[in-house]
């Protein structure tokens, strides 16, 4: 019983370290089927993590549609000009 304790957090601590990352991600509700409006909304949720907005789609919901995005690493090897 003593060797199984340790054996099992190892077992749970290598499963935690193998998992991926998922990036943030966060929703918003689309006013008149205009996603356009929602970009600036994902863009300044995402830069709070230091990461980019990424458009992923529209769902549906019962209330409406929903633009999804997700935060992905921003841009690198881009110079600015």
């Amino acid at each position: 019983m003593r060797v199984a304790v340790p054996l099992l957090a190892a077992l749970l601590l290598a499963a935690c370290a193998s998992a991926p990352e998922m990036p943030p991600s966060v929703s918003y509700r689309v006013p008149d089927h205009n996603v356009a409006v929602t970009g600036d909304e994902a863009q300044n949720f995402c830069l709070q993590f230091n990461r980019a907005a990424q458009y992923q789609g529209l769902q549906s919901t019962p209330t409406g549609m929903v633009a999804v995005y997700t935060c992905e690493a921003p841009a690198t090897g881009t110079a600015a000009q």
